[in-house]
């Protein structure tokens, strides 16, 4: 009998300590988890990096393109470590909703056609695959001045590794 009541009370602990604490108890379980995970070091293998990384090819023209997610449309990018930032063509930026005028191209540029002035805009998200940027300053050029838009430095230095090597480039972050 005392086996009995002994397991009633057991049972009986159990389950206040479950009600009035249960989420506590979750969250301990579930923060240790991942001291454990974290101890130890990590092997790094081709499948750890796959949600976070993305290879694009270098194409016939020489150049490496990138179609990424600009807010919530897409935009075909050249891939350029000589612009200092992201540029959209002047019809990118249209078709993403940028009405500009005249007077918001205040920003001097010095480019390989001499000096000109853009327009800064700031785009909401920038994604290449699975890799999101948010709050990307960008440049608009003047209508006529450029046929594509160029995915610059200020995009690239914000992820954790970028790499040229064997006609690719790849990204993470």
């Amino acid at each position: 009998m005392s086996a009995l009541i002994k397991f009633v009370f057991f049972s009986i602990f159990a389950s206040v300590m479950i009600a009035f604490y249960g989420d506590d108890i979750v969250r301990l379980i579930g923060n240790e988890a991942k001291l454990t995970r974290h101890a130890a070091p990590k092997e790094l293998n081709a499948a750890d990096n796959i949600a976070n990384s993305v290879q694009v090819s270098r194409r016939q023209d020489g150049h490496y393109w990138a179609e990424a997610g600009v807010n919530h449309s897409r935009i075909n990018f050249i891939v350029d470590t000589g612009a200092s930032v992201v540029i959209l063509s002047n019809n990118d930026a249209k078709a993403l909703g940028f009405n500009l005028f005249a007077n918001d191209y205040v920003v001097p540029v010095n480019t390989a056609g001499g000096q000109t002035r853009m327009a800064p805009v700031r785009l909401d998200r920038v994604s290449v695959g699975p890799i999101e940027l948010y709050a990307v300053d960008a440049l608009v050029a003047q209508d006529g001045m450029l046929s594509v838009s160029l995915l610059g430095m200020n995009f690239l230095n914000r992820l954790d590794r970028f790499e040229f090597s064997e006609q690719r480039l790849i990204l993470e972050h």
